[in-house]
């Protein structure tokens, strides 16, 4: 087991047949001010060949797999309705506690993250009428920081906050600084979640949401590539990181530079 909240994995048993990662409470500053937060998992089998390595060496190693080799991922949304949100690579569905039984009800089977955009055409003999079924245009980011951004980062938002990107529809910004919360919104409603600094970590947060979101017909990116193609070197490994619907992240992605390498005026 890998957590945030430690230094180094913990090797609880020889016979254990999975890895678990895990941030155990996302969002904790906001716990005063009874803003969500949430937990965030994601399992691995373990690597059997490993098994002749010195104990914190295979620990280690087991914790760094690539997120290709997820089977599964997870994660608690605790807000008005305590929601789990899980795939197991066969689609994204998400249950809720039912307060008065103890059980998680099945509430969201075959979640789909909204396209930014649904074509629908119906011919009515000679004559086809066409029309958009416009969804998904939120974007998520700490708008506070604008000034820190790279060039590409705030070309993108500004062409998509006025409605001349890709789909003229001016977009609305939604942010709670809470990632779970944020993620599960984009999740739902569609539009793109992102924290464009080096601050999130690969192995307890972006692979397990990038999975999810895969599952969902989503994307998860650093800003340049996919998150799940990404090999961990170190367990603390923090990047960029941008989720959303496909369209949103392949938009995001063609402005090159949307990285932000320099975080003046605040500590990572």
């Amino acid at each position: 087991m890998a957590s945030e909240e430690d230094d180094c994995p913990v090797w609880l048993a020889d016979d254990g047949p999975f890895v678990v990662v895990l941030d155990p409470l996302d969002g904790s500053r906001n716990i005063d001010a009874s803003i969500p937060t949430g937990s965030i998992f994601g399992i691995y089998k373990r690597l059997q060949e490993l098994d002749h390595l010195p104990v914190e060496e295979k620990a280690m190693l087991n914790s760094l797999q690539s997120g290709t080799k997820l089977v599964a991922s997870c994660y608690v949304l605790y807000s008005s309705a305590t929601i789990m949100c899980t795939t197991f690579g066969s689609g994204t569905h998400a249950f809720t506690l039912d307060h008065s039984t103890g059980d998680f009800i099945l509430t969201h089977p075959n979640i789909i993250i909204p396209p930014r955009v649904i074509e629908c055409r119906h011919s009515y003999v000679n004559k086809v009428c066409c029309f958009f079924v416009m969804s998904g245009q939120i974007y998520s980011v700490n708008d506070a920081r604008y000034f820190d951004w790279p060039e590409g980062l705030r070309r993108y938002i500004d062409t998509v906050r006025q409605g001349k990107g890709k789909y003229p529809k001016k977009y609305s910004a939604r942010y709670i600084c809470s990632l779970v919360a944020d993620f599960h919104r984009t999740l739902l409603y569609g539009g793109i979640a992102m924290n464009p600094r080096d601050h999130l970590r690969l192995v307890y947060e972006a692979n397990p949401l990038s999975f999810l979101a895969e599952q969902a017909g989503g994307k998860g990116s650093d800003g340049k590539l996919r998150i799940l193609s990404l090999q961990p070197v170190k367990l603390h490994q923090r990047l960029s990181l941008f989720l959303g619907s496909p369209d949103d992240i392949e938009e995001l992605q063609s402005y090159g530079d949307v990285q932000q390498k320099v975080n003046p005026g605040y500590e990572v």
